[in-house]
Parts: C-alpha cells; structure tokens; sequence
C-alpha cells in the first residue's frame, strides 16, 4: 500500500467509517464512486499491507485523533463467517484535532432561523430520546454491544416520545428553563420533520441503518443502531462516565456551593463567542466530532450521557 492507497483508504473511512469484506444483514458492498475507492479495494488494501504500511497507516489516524479496529466474525453478531469488519472510531486517550464542524448538524435542523443554541437543544433532546430507545427501553447496558442488532425503533416511536417531552416541558408551565422554551415553539409538521433530519444525520455518521423502509404510507421506517454505534456508545461509557459510577457506588456528592463554584468556573473558561450557551456547545462538540462533509460524525458524546 503506497501512500497514494493509503490516502484512498483513509478518504473512504473517513465517508463510511467502516469497511466489510463480505457485508452482513443482506446489505451489498459499496461500489466505486468518483474519487473513492470500491468497499472491495479497501478491504484489500488493509489485508494485504505489510506490517511497516499498518503501523504508518496507524500513525496517520493517531495524528488526527483516531484509530483503526478490526473485527472478526466470532467478535460480534453480524459479521459474516469468513469476514472482517474494520470501524475507524475515535481513540479516547488523543485529542482529535479542531477541523471538524458542526454546521451540517445546525444545516439539517434549521427549519427557520432559529439559533445555533436553539439548535443544539433540538439536537441534544433528540439524541437523549434515541439512547431511550436503543438502551433504557431494553433494559440494556452501554457495554451491551453484542445486542446492537435488538436496538431498533420505528420513526413513529421517535417522534411519539419527542412529542411527550414536549408534553411534559409545557406542564411545568412557567417552570420551564429558559433553554428549553424555543423547544415549545414547533408548529405543524416540525416534530416530525427535526426526527426524520436528526435520523438521516445518524445514517450518514454510520450510527443507523434501516432494517424495514416504509411502504405506501402504510408503515414507519424501523431503524437499527451499527456495530460502528454500539461500539462507539460503549467506548464513551468506558472512557468518560466513570465518575457516574463513583456516585453510584456511594462515593459523596460534592456539596452545593462546590457545584456553584465549579459551574462558574467551566463557563467561565468554556463559554464560547458563538453565542451558543456553555452547557449546549459542550453538548455539540462531543456529540460531533466529525462534519458532514466527511459524513462521519464521531460520537464522543460525554455531555449529552452526562445529562441524560
């Protein structure tokens, strides 16, 4: 693999974040488009480079903050006998670089000229609704990846649970944080068309895929989460909720004028010029860590799990 194939497949795992040499659950191997290699050619590629172009090709993703899995078909259900499925994830011990943005996220959701905080709270109720439904209905753990293929939902579900917070959010009447108050400003078709956004977004982060497409109006779309998405949500239990377990297991809560000073002191050193409140842009960074551009949404999602 020259450095020419390398950066073919690093451009095709940073579209797709995965790579099968026999893809599972019927799906077809991605074809070859204009300026992107064949799933195929990827996959050979990897298989066939020697050990120095593995570890050149490790140090290149290092240096933007990720790293490269690979995955037999014993590891998880799913992938086919004889297969191999290579996911680019996130490495949780670097820091990834600043050159991915969130606007193809704010792009999505805009509906009119609401915000970018605004925005961030669509987002980030969304995404908190989503892990309802692929965990806590389940009664499952974030370290549960081998169950990805029993996370589903239909689009209906999804928008019936927004729907209920919003519900929920206007009984508290005068009560309602004022972050929160844009969200009770939908009108007609908004939920529905924030869900089916915030729901193609996770198909091109390679989150979501669709396991039963709707047919004649008779039917909601049934998604599924990715090995790539189990994955992920487990790396982010591992790697950034620890100090929920500490509370968990009885260690004590710092007092209240602690969390003041502390809250004070994050928004002091975080706040940001965007205007996007502290609280709502921390959400969005470690949300998405990947642009649409790249169609690769790294989910590093510390806040949002620290929130739910």
């Amino acid at each position: 693999m020259n450095m020419t194939e390398m950066g073919e497949v690093v451009a095709y795992l940073l579209r797709y974040r995965t790579a099968e040499r026999q893809p599972g659950n019927g799906r077809k191997r991605r074809a070859a488009r204009e300026g992107q290699l064949a799933e195929r050619d990827v996959c050979a590629l990897i298989d066939d480079a020697l050990d120095t172009e593995r570890e050149a090709l490790r140090d290149f993703l290092a240096g933007q903050g990720l790293r490269l899995k690979v995955f037999e078909s014993g590891d998880y259900p799913g992938i086919a006998p004889g297969s191999r499925l290579y996911a680019l994830l996130p490495d949780p011990e670097l820091e990834q670089p600043p050159l991915y943005t969130r606007e193809p996220v704010f792009d999505a959701l805009r509906l009119r000229q609401e915000s970018r905080a605004e925005l961030a709270q669509w987002y980030l109720q969304l995404w908190l609704l989503m892990q309802t439904l692929l965990y806590t209905r389940l009664n499952r753990a974030l370290s549960d990846v081998s169950r990805y293929q029993e996370a589903t939902f239909a689009t209906s579900e999804l928008i019936g649970l927004l729907r209920e917070q919003l519900e929920t959010l206007r009984a508290q009447g005068e009560g309602v944080p004022e972050t929160s108050r844009a969200l009770l400003e939908e009108r007609g078709e908004d939920i529905a068309r924030r869900v089916k956004a915030f729901i193609d977004l996770q198909v091109r982060a390679g989150q979501l895929e669709t396991v039963r497409e709707a047919r004649d109006g008779a039917e909601s779309e049934i998604w599924q989460q990715t090995l790539l998405g189990a994955l992920e949500a487990e790396q982010v239990g591992v790697h950034h909720l620890s100090h929920l377990v500490d509370l968990l297991s009885g260690e004590p809560r710092p007092s209240a004028q602690e969390v003041d000073d502390e809250s004070v002191s994050v928004a002091e050193e975080d706040r940001d010029t965007s205007g996007i409140a502290p609280e709502a842009d921390e959400a969005q960074d470690d949300l998405l860590g990947m642009d649409g551009d790249s169609d690769a949404a790294s989910v590093d999602e510390r806040a949002a799990e620290e929130r739910a």
